[in-house]
Parts: structure tokens; C-alpha cells; sequence
């Protein structure tokens, strides 16, 4: 069940492949439009796949597949944004100057101070100002690994976008693959078992996010991390095969 609905949307998605120029990547960004007066080619060789799903779905463990096993290109936007909030990163000043008391002892963002000002839906206002900070600088992080990965003679990399569908960033990729865990229940299991979180938190956080049932409906791809994990890695490893024979 598993490999079979990765899979099972491969012949459409290629049609539709085939039927537009390869790849989003230079519409990301005006930068990314500018690129192809500079060199780049503005019919695009690489295929851009955005890999999503809701927290506690098996997002990270698909993403570390692909990378570690596969060999493909991913950039992961809470990787970048945990950079940007380390010590010395490049969002620790807009943060801090936006929320005070939110550095930590070693000069980093603290997350739990963080997320007392931005979660819930009284923070809503907090929230658009903590992303419209931060997210300029993903964006910036995302075009420079296109840039380079195209440079490098890439065919397929991945962008892990956990809110691709509710920023719309749906309309930058050339397909999306969402990663669920096939119910609510086992969703809700896997994130009170992490340390620190709370029923409370895993509710503004889920009452942030696009049900997964409407993901699922949206997505090019699905990979159902509900099953086992050796189920999991064949279902995407025969997507990645087909995504780099379109």
C-alpha cells in the first residue's frame, strides 16, 4: 500500500512535466528571474520537487532518506532556520529586536521563550512579525542552494518546506510530495512523545497547519509513513527512481 501510492501519481505528473519548461527554480525569487540573463538557461534542467507534510507525519525521516540514502540534493528549511538562530546567525538580531528576552545565555534564539510570544491564536499578529523577519532569509538560503545545485549539474533536488501549502510555496516547485502518517492519532502519539511538548502546543501548532486529509488531496506524491520502515524507504525510493527518469 505504501509504495503503491507513492507511485501511483507518477504517469500524470510526468505528462505534465513534459508539457512545461524545467524548472520553477528561477521563479522563486526576482533574483532567481535575473539569473537567466546571466548565464543560467531559462528552459530549466532540474526538476524541482517541494516535500511537505504536517508535524509529526515523517517528514524529517523521508527527507533524511533521500539525502542519505539516495543521494539527492535537499534543503531543509527548519535546518536553515535552526542556522539562523544559532549564535551568530543572521536572524538573531531582527528577532531579538522584535521580542526581548528571547536570547539565550550563548547568544542564540531561544525556541521556548520564542514560542511563548508567537503561539497561539491570540499571537497571530507576533507570528506574521516573527515570519516576515525570517523568512527573507530562508528565501535566501533556498536560492542559493538552487543556484548551486544547478551549477553542479543537479536533476533532482528537494526543497523540505513544512508550511509549502499554507505560504504557498506549492506554486515555486514543479511537484509536491506530502509525507503522512495515514491518521490523526498516530500524528498526535509521535508528538507528545517528544520531549517538551505539550497537548496545548501540539494544538497551536496543528491549528497552524493545513489538515493533512487536504494535503494529501493536493499533492502530486504521497508517502505514507504509517506503515513500516522498510515499506517507507521502497515507496520513496521508487519515487525518487521515477523522478529522475522523467
Amino acid at each position: 500500500r505504501c509504495a503503491a501510492e507513492a507511485v501511483a501519481r507518477v504517469p500524470r505528473f510526468t505528462r505534465a512535466v513534459q508539457s512545461r519548461p524545467r524548472t520553477r527554480a528561477h521563479r522563486l525569487t526576482p533574483r532567481a528571474e535575473a539569473s537567466t540573463e546571466t548565464g543560467g538557461s531559462p528552459e530549466g534542467t532540474m526538476l524541482l520537487l517541494g516535500l511537505t507534510g504536517s508535524i509529526g507525519m515523517g517528514k524529517s525521516a523521508v527527507s533524511s532518506m533521500m539525502t542519505e540514502k539516495l543521494r539527492v540534493p535537499v534543503l531543509d528549511s527548519d535546518a536553515v532556520v535552526h542556522e539562523l538562530y544559532s549564535p551568530g546567525g543572521d536572524a538573531v538580531e531582527p528577532v531579538a529586536a522584535l521580542f526581548p528576552g528571547v536570547v539565550d545565555p550563548d547568544g542564540g534564539i531561544s525556541r521556548p521563550e520564542l514560542g511563548k510570544f508567537v503561539l497561539g491564536p491570540d499571537n497571530e499578529a507576533a507570528m506574521a512579525a516573527l515570519e516576515a523577519a525570517v523568512h527573507p532569509l530562508v528565501d535566501a538560503a533556498r536560492w542559493k542552494f538552487l543556484h548551486d545545485a544547478e551549477a553542479a549539474g543537479e536533476t533532482l533536488v528537494v526543497l523540505d518546506i513544512p508550511l509549502l501549502y499554507e505560504k504557498g510555496y506549492e506554486n515555486t516547485v514543479d511537484a509536491v510530495c506530502v509525507v503522512s502518517a495515514g491518521s490523526v492519532a498516530t500524528q498526535r502519539r509521535r508528538v507528545l512523545a517528544r520531549p517538551g511538548m505539550t497537548p496545548e502546543k501540539f494544538e497551536a501548532i496543528a491549528a497552524r497547519q493545513v489538515p493533512d486529509a487536504t494535503k494529501r488531496s493536493m499533492a502530486d506524491f504521497v508517502i505514507d509513513t504509517g506503515c513500516s520502515l522498510a515499506e517507507t524507504e521502497q515507496a520513496v525510493g521508487r519515487l525518487v527512481a521515477e523522478l529522475r527518469a522523467t
